[in-house]
């Protein structure tokens, strides 16, 4: 429930404060639809501090690497769109995951 609505929240919001702790807690949900749009979607709206940017980045690689790590049939279709976020983020190597 939590996820639905932050990712709702984000949609809606240019930037967070707290964007580290939310894709930090996004990124224990890796067969959560709303997990990987929540985290693409921070990755897109730059945060109010570089280090936060980092530590989004860094978290939503760490979700993109479980989702990839699930089976195939277990693995939501919004793995791809976070991949191509990560990607747009700079985070190239990390989306080779």
């Amino acid at each position: 429930m939590w996820l639905a609505l932050a990712r709702r929240s984000a949609e809606h919001t240019p930037a967070q404060e707290r964007a580290e702790a939310v894709a930090q807690r996004a990124a224990g949900h890796p067969r959560s639809s709303d997990a990987l749009l929540l985290a693409a979607h921070l990755l897109t709206r730059p945060a109010p501090d570089l280090e936060y940017d980092a530590d989004v980045r860094r978290h939503a690689g760490t979700l993109l690497e479980a989702a990839v790590a699930l089976p195939a049939a277990d693995r939501p279709a919004e793995t791809e769109r976070l991949r191509r976020a990560l990607i747009d983020a700079g985070e190239i190597q990390t989306a080779r995951t």
